[in-house]
């Protein structure tokens, strides 16, 4: 779909916004990870009366989970662009 007044990036796709995009979304990843982890806990806590909650591995999960996620993202969204910016 091509739009009537596309707004001109003057930068362009350039490898300082591919590191970015990928830590943007690297972060965004983990702190919804880290929400959802907490909100998870707090749901059992509300339904079986105990509060099962270990900092160490659900922040290493989270952190895990948001990199793999967050560089994937990132990286296709700079592809969309530099290929959006090809044509």
């Amino acid at each position: 779909m091509k739009l009537k007044n596309p707004i001109k990036n003057k930068g362009g796709a350039t490898v300082m916004t591919l590191i970015f995009m990928i830590i943007i979304c690297c972060l965004s990843f983990t702190v919804l990870m880290l929400i959802s982890c907490l909100l998870g806990r707090a749901i059992a806590y509300i339904k079986i009366g105990a509060w099962f909650l270990n900092w160490d591995k659900d922040l290493f999960y989270s952190l895990r989970i948001g990199i793999s996620a967050g560089v994937l993202t990132g990286m296709g969204v700079w592809v969309r662009t530099k290929l959006q910016e090809q044509q």
